[in-house]
């Protein structure tokens, strides 16, 4: 039981009552009973605080961890404690001397098993078992020696109630949980700031440095390295981790779709073509690595990438093969192997391994039985007995017992009081040419997410006590020697989809926006028209609510002529209703967003911390939206506009106060101009090209101005005398006006300045050719011109707007096919070639 110290004040109630339970096998209560010294900081700092000083701690803290996380159904949704969970020098000190002997170990046997075998040869490992298990790769036969050492690893460690620590499990080929431990550390940081700087808290940062150290050994010798993380996609439930690592360290973010080996060399698909890469740090397990080598197929995998490691052109961390080090067939005669490699006994073991045929006379309800062949297979020792026996009986070689592991337990706070809950410590290590390198820290993880898989779990920032006062002076880093790759000006790259992505975001936020302006204007003039119901309005109304319906004015901006159609106010409001909620209309505000939200979680790693926090309000909106019915009143709709279209504005400043004209980022500004420039010529051709009475003529002319936020402006222009004709010459060929159609085509030809030069000398490129033809006629266009009627049509506005409307098409098929697109067309097979070639 916790001794209280006769120099710190009276325990508060919360924790004193969790003590008083008396958990037997609990970290806080049990093992940090005869020793708490390094808990009594922490405690003298919380005493003050009561339950519900906690509580809102904890409220904070969840805010901080899910802000910044674009959320979908497939990534995790964490509950980070407000107690943190403190380890003694003493026990850092052993913890962190087991674990860089069992990574040693590690590295010895993965280069034995994969080159010289004499740990098999030597009846130290069972070859039966190895080679069944569907984590070894006899490809790995085929690799260099270096490319067997592994680089980054991690380990599962819990107490058992003697106080001992053993292993649960070894995670070796894709450590997952560094970029949660490092954002639950910034976030403990901020939340308890003051107790972090009492209790001397080692710093991680050091570690984080030694990392990108690790992987500069490979590269220190180029001038402009790549280094990209490679993950699975959004469908990963840990995505999210893999675009904080990626934005924290500085690495291009990729799929196996962005990556293609050529001649022996792994390649990314970028804007600029083809761009070589030389490390990536994976995310993916072994057996989804090479579709070509390997004989379970994965879109996941890259074609080649196994060669061009052989031919030593790429470094993959960690190693191929490096996932057989966590199965039974290794981890049964560890201790052993130590014994044998090492020379010394095995510091932190694992659970205790029994061969089926050995465990007849154990006590099985401390047991759980397992297969060689299947780890996920498991049955319990007490409960499954017959089964088990079963299963002994068909092939005993074939299974094994393990001993169940028993979890200590810790404090976490959950619905206003602490509950305790079994839990495992995940720690890392790093192996560099200096030797091994352990984090000083861990995640303390709830055995129900042990796994990281899950879709949820709890967890703790882990504090390792440091026994005197941090010493400032010695902690000042030295100053790093420039190396060679320093003065090299390098500029991170991005793939082409991701490319593709931000241009298809800019053109989402713009579509959003002027969705939002155009329903705000009809629910206006619908209102209005219930106030005062003369046949002008009804008419406008009319015309605007055809438009909509037809998708004349909203995507896809189908290109047709409008009628004046009879409607009565139900038409109306829900017309409203569908452009608002209606998942079917492909032009409806809430589909805008969700594809807004999926391109957003496409490029997650690009965003800042605040442009994420407001994509994540747009996903709450997106579930308001799913629940709104047919009967929403006009003013909650109005309501929710204005809070959509708040956050469309807050998105796009914070996007233009840290957007460079490179990386890809101007391919945003792009797709904005380009959204924009059809939703222009869409208006006009739309409402603006039939002859009318003027009044009506200049009510729907004021709608389409006040859409394009022009209103004022062209009043203040044209205060004398207001036409069609002069609202076509500010939205379409005023070349200074920001928000006209010409202003927007000189912008996206400056902005394709920025596109690399795929073009032969003296010949304009495909995509330059069709804005040069929309500027060109827009500046040698007169506005008497497009006001021009013929048989009440304005033909020649019509016939301007389908000409801008195909030049603007063809830009965005040209920007496919040159930038987006790095695939070559596969070649038919030509057997008369071959044979030609052969003689």
């Amino acid at each position: 039981m916790y001794i209280n110290n006769n120099a710190m004040p009276e325990l508060p109630q919360w924790l004193s009552l969790y003590l008083e339970k008396g958990h037997g096998h609990d970290e806080l209560a049990n093992h940090s009973g005869l020793s708490p010294e390094h808990w009594d900081t922490l405690f003298n700092r919380l005493s003050s605080l009561t339950g519900e000083d906690l509580s809102s701690r904890a409220i904070e803290i969840r805010q901080l961890l899910q802000n910044g996380n674009i959320k979908s159904e497939s990534n995790q949704q964490w509950h980070l404690d407000p107690l943190p969970f403190m380890f003694s020098g003493n026990d850092w000190k052993a913890l962190e001397k087991g674990i860089k002997q069992r990574t040693s170990l590690l590295n010895k046997v993965q280069n034995d098993i994969y080159s010289e075998q004499k740990l098999l040869l030597n009846g130290h490992i069972s070859a039966e078992n190895l080679y069944q298990d569907s984590h070894f790769m006899r490809e790995g036969f085929s690799l260099p020696k270096d490319e067997l050492k592994l680089f980054f690893t991690a380990l599962d460690v819990y107490r058992t109630p003697s106080g001992e620590f053993k292993v649960l499990k070894d995670h070796c080929q894709c450590p997952l949980g560094l970029g949660l431990l490092l954002k639950s550390r910034i976030i403990a940081r901020r939340v308890m700031a003051e107790e972090f700087a009492e209790c001397n808290v080692q710093q991680i940062k050091d570690f984080l440095n030694l990392f990108q150290e690790g992987i500069n050994e490979y590269i220190h010798y180029m001038d402009d390295p790549r280094i990209v993380i490679l993950t699975q996609g959004i469908d990963d439930p840990n995505y999210n981790e893999h675009a904080f690592l990626s934005t924290y360290f500085g690495y291009t973010l990729v799929q196996s779709a962005d990556l293609t080996v050529r001649n022996g060399e792994v390649w990314l698909k970028s804007l600029q073509g083809l761009g070589k890469i030389n490390v990536i740090l994976r995310w993916i397990p072994d057996n989804s690595i090479d579709s070509l080598e390997q004989t379970e197929y994965s879109l996941h995998g890259i074609a080649g990438l196994l060669q061009a490691v052989r031919e030593g052109t790429v470094k993959v961390l960690n190693p191929f093969g490096s996932g057989v080090l966590s199965s039974a067939a290794i981890q049964f005669n560890l201790d052993k192997l130590c014994e044998q490699l090492l020379g010394e006994p095995l510091l932190i073991p694992g659970a205790k391994y029994y061969k089926a045929t050995e465990a007849e006379d154990l006590d099985w309800s401390t047991l759980e039985f397992t297969s060689f062949k299947n780890p996920e297979f498991k049955l319990d020792g007490e409960l499954d007995a017959k089964k088990i026996k079963q299963h002994i009986q068909q092939n005993p070689d074939a299974y094994y017992f393990q001993e169940k592991p028993v979890f200590s337990s810790a404090p976490f706070w959950q619905d206003g009081k602490l509950i305790a809950k079994p839990v495992i410590f995940r720690c890392y290590a790093l192996t560099t040419e200096h030797g091994i390198e352990v984090l000083p820290s861990a995640l303390c993880l709830s055995t129900q997410a042990r796994n990281l898989a899950g879709k949820s779990g709890w967890l703790k920032d882990t504090w390792v006590n440091t026994v005197d006062n941090i010493d400032l002076e010695e902690q000042n880093a030295p100053v790093p020697i420039r190396k060679r790759m320093d003065v090299t000006l390098l500029e991170g790259i991005i793939s082409s989809r991701t490319a593709e992505h931000l241009f298809w975001l800019g053109r989402y936020l713009e579509r959003c926006e002027n969705t939002i302006r155009i329903l705000r204007i009809f629910i206006d003039r619908y209102t209005e028209l219930a106030i005062y119901p003369d046949l002008i309005r009804r008419n406008i109304v009319a015309r605007l609510l055809t438009a909509i319906k037809s998708q004349h004015i909203v995507y896809p901006y189908i290109e047709q002529s409008i009628t004046n159609e009879e409607f009565e106010t139900r038409d109306a409001k829900l017309s409203a209703f569908v452009l608002l909620a209606d998942e079917q209309c492909a032009g409806s505000i809430i589909n805008t967003l969700k594809y807004l939200a999926n391109a957003s979680v496409q490029v997650q790693e690009l965003l800042s911390h605040d442009s994420r926090r407001i994509i994540d309000e747009m996903n709450e909106q997106i579930k308001i939206l799913k629940h709104v019915n047919i009967n929403i009143s006009t003013r909650t709709i109005q309501s929710i506009l204005d809070k959509v279209i708040g956050l469309i504005m807050a998105f796009n400043g914070s996007l233009a106060d840290c957007m460079p004209n490179s990386n890809g980022w101007f391919l945003l500004e792009i797709g904005r101009r380009i959204e924009r420039s059809l939703q222009i010529t869409s208006l006009g051709n739309t409402l603006l090209t039939q002859k009318l009475d003027e009044p009506e003529e200049l009510g729907l002319l004021e709608a389409v101005l006040s859409s394009q936020v022009s209103l004022v402006t062209h009043k203040r222009r044209y205060r004398m005398y207001q036409t069609i004709g002069t609202g076509l010459e500010l939205l379409l060929l005023d070349a200074e006006y920001p928000r006209s159609l010409l202003f927007q085509l000189e912008q996206i030809n400056q902005l394709c300045q920025h596109l690399p030069n795929k073009r032969r000398q003296g010949v304009i490129a495909a995509h330059e050719k069709a804005i040069l033809l929309s500027k060109t006629s827009c500046y040698v266009t007169e506005k008497d011109y497009l006001q021009t009627t013929e048989n009440g049509q304005r033909k020649h506005l019509i016939e301007f707007s389908h000409n801008i409307r195909i030049n603007l098409d063809t830009f965005c098929d040209v920007l496919l096919l040159q930038y987006f697109s790095h695939t070559q067309t596969a070649n038919k097979l030509n057997w008369t070639n071959i044979e030609q070639a052969q003689s």
